[in-house]
């Protein structure tokens, strides 16, 4: 049991998908632990390509797994009252709120479908690039975008939650959304529950920070975690819920008791999960991280509280994505000694007889690996070599001129060579560009079976007031080079977490109690982080300390290069990063070895705030 808030009960929220290919069991799961509404996350960006060329095929443009998914659990959702709130619409939610429909009457169960859009911008492109290439200006790069317009596959604004309040007022039960941001799905239900305004900025901000943390399902509770060997066994981890209140307080836990854990650490590492500052920016509400606190209150129940908001910008994000040439690899087995000559022979070949080099516009070499050359069994003396190139010409990548020209060099090479697979053909690759759109050129529209049509207008906010952060002293640091040392992994001491937004890795670090922070905040340099992460070698990193959270947030910009979709690296995602950054060693004072994590308030900072939205990362 967890302690109840002075409000009384909340709205319970349960999330079920995290991504496209979560687990299709997940509803039931939380049908069976009570809640008021399911939200399911589907859209990444790199999902969004995947929709599109799904249309230009004359497949379903919408997250087609979804229906089936409904499908087993359609009759208990309409027993039970819960309302659903999903983005499996994609580039068709009207056809996927038409599905649904469908579905309905194949198993005899009324429920009132609605859809929304207007997150589709790609029939306005051309008219904002006529306007001016700098309206479309690279958020993270400042670049020009000098794409034409016919070479875009797809440019969708994020939407907010007032659409979504709008559908439920009007008696939804399920709600099929385009592209919207991940914690609109929670921020929606929770004002259309408690009656929020748009100016309730605080409540706003503390449904945010629910929904972040409960948006990619089990990666809250255990899943992605990186003190999960301090645990017994965690088994799969379950999916979570919010308890959100009306004050915009919430409290964490999850739908099965006997696996996964929630904790403060659990929730530290959602919360730094791709941001970028302290400021995460939503169409309805920017949210401050410094003035969460996050706090233990029962078995597997964590409260998010301290949550303040400021209005939101004039602008929306836009994701536009199009064709990025065309990219390929191949993996070839090093087994045994003398891997460092094997990789030079090897190298030289492949030099040799790759003849379209100089058409690729990446080239990347990644070997993995060996365990240990000279024990243990042939797995451990095991290296793979990945070869990734990418091209806008596919013939520079293809399979005659790139895996195959590779594999023809089979028994002529280094000793013991093989190659994993058969040498494939090149694949299409595509950028994402983040930009930013001015929101009067964002119409969202909530669509309901035998009801006319309604534009959801955006609210009226003023962005004159500036972002006045709580005045509390920032956090001590300890510089004190006289104190006994020992070398330690980094994540001995300190948490880790990563992610990718367009071209961005972020890797969040946190502490456990105030003195490893003040340490942590005096030692983890920009300059330190590089030491550390030698693949950020000559990249802009960009250091954030977020005490409310005893966390420092590193974004690292092109680390990614233009995105997963046309990335180069093999974890395109950067979702290792920051189990890399734990496994590096480091000299810590020997006073902050064997301390326990310890329940105590956390400090928040104070400064002045752009309040200008400078990154991709959008909540």
């Amino acid at each position: 049991m967890h302690e109840q808030n002075d409000s009384g009960r909340g709205v319970r929220i349960g999330n079920f998908s995290g991504f496209y290919g979560d687990r299709s069991d997940s509803i039931n799961e939380l049908l069976d632990a009570g809640v008021d509404y399911l939200t399911g996350d589907y859209l990444a960006e790199l999902t969004m390509l995947i929709l599109r060329k799904n249309q230009m095929a004359g497949r379903p443009a919408y997250a087609a797994g979804f229906i089936s998914q409904l499908r087993p659990v359609l009759g208990r959702i309409a027993e039970q009252g819960v309302k659903v709130v999903c983005n499996a619409g994609g580039l068709d939610p009207l056809g996927c709120a038409q599905a649904i429909r469908e579905l309905c009457a194949d198993l005899g169960v009324s429920l009132t479908v609605a859809a929304i859009s207007g997150d589709d911008l790609l029939d306005q492109l051309p008219r904002l690039i006529a306007e001016s290439n700098d309206l479309l200006a690279n958020l993270d790069t400042s670049a020009s975008f000098e794409v034409p317009a016919d070479e875009v596959l797809a440019a969708n604004a994020y939407l907010g939650a007032w659409p979504i309040v709008r559908a439920l007022e009007r008696g939804a039960d399920i709600v099929i959304c385009p592209r919207v941001t991940d914690a609109s799905l929670v921020i929606g239900p929770a004002a259309h529950h408690f009656g929020w305004s748009p100016g309730d900025y605080n409540r706003l901000a503390g449904a945010l920070w629910a929904g972040h943390a409960i948006e990619c399902g089990g990666q809250v509770t255990g899943g992605n975690y990186s003190f999960f060997h301090e645990e017994g066994p965690l088994g799969i981890p379950p999916m979570p819920v919010a308890e959100i209140f009306e004050d915009g307080t919430s409290i964490i836990t999850k739908s099965v008791a006997e696996t996964g854990l929630v904790s403060t650490d659990t929730l530290t590492a959602q919360l730094l999960y791709e941001v970028s500052g302290p400021l995460y920016y939503n169409p309805d509400v920017i949210g401050d991280l410094r003035t969460v606190r996050v706090t233990q209150v029962g078995d597997d129940a964590v409260r998010l509280s301290g949550a303040v908001g400021y209005a939101p910008t004039t602008t929306a994000k836009l994701s536009v994505c199009f064709e990025g040439g065309y990219r390929n690899s191949i993996t070839i087995g090093l087994t045994g000694g003398h891997l460092e000559q094997k990789l030079e022979w090897l190298r030289t070949q492949v030099d040799q007889v790759l003849t379209h080099a100089d058409e690729f516009d990446g080239y990347r070499w990644t070997v993995v690996g060996p365990r240990d050359p000279s024990n243990g069994g042939i797995d451990d003396a095991t290296a793979l070599a990945i070869i990734t190139a990418r091209s806008s010409k596919a013939e520079a990548v293809g399979r005659r001129a790139f895996t195959g020209a590779i594999t023809q060099l089979g028994v002529s090479s280094i000793p013991g060579c093989y190659f994993v697979g058969p040498p494939q053909a090149e694949r299409s690759a595509a950028v994402q560009w983040p930009a930013l759109v001015d929101k009067t050129r964002i119409t969202a529209v909530v669509h309901l079976p035998g009801q006319d049509d309604e534009v959801v207008e955006w609210p009226e906010v003023s962005i004159a007031q500036p972002v006045i952060p709580i005045h509390v002293p920032e956090p001590p640091r300890i510089h004190d080079a006289t104190a006994a040392t020992i070398d330690v992994c980094l994540g001995d001491l300190f948490g880790t977490r990563s992610g990718d937004k367009a071209g961005l890795a972020n890797v969040g670090v946190w502490a456990r109690d105030d003195q490893a922070y003040a340490w942590l905040l005096g030692y983890l340099t920009v300059e330190r982080f590089r030491l550390l992460v030698p693949d950020a070698a000559g990249l802009r990193i960009d250091r954030h300390a977020i005490p409310g959270v005893h966390g420092i947030n590193f974004v690292i910009h092109e680390f990614l290069e233009q995105g997963t979709a046309s990335s180069t690296l093999v974890d395109s995602q950067a979702k290792g990063l920051g189990e890399y950054v734990a496994s590096r060693k480091i000299q810590v004072p020997a006073f902050l070895l064997g301390r326990s994590a310890e329940e105590d308030p956390r400090a928040v900072s104070v400064g002045t705030l752009d309040i200008g939205q400078r990154s991709a990362i959008t909540g």
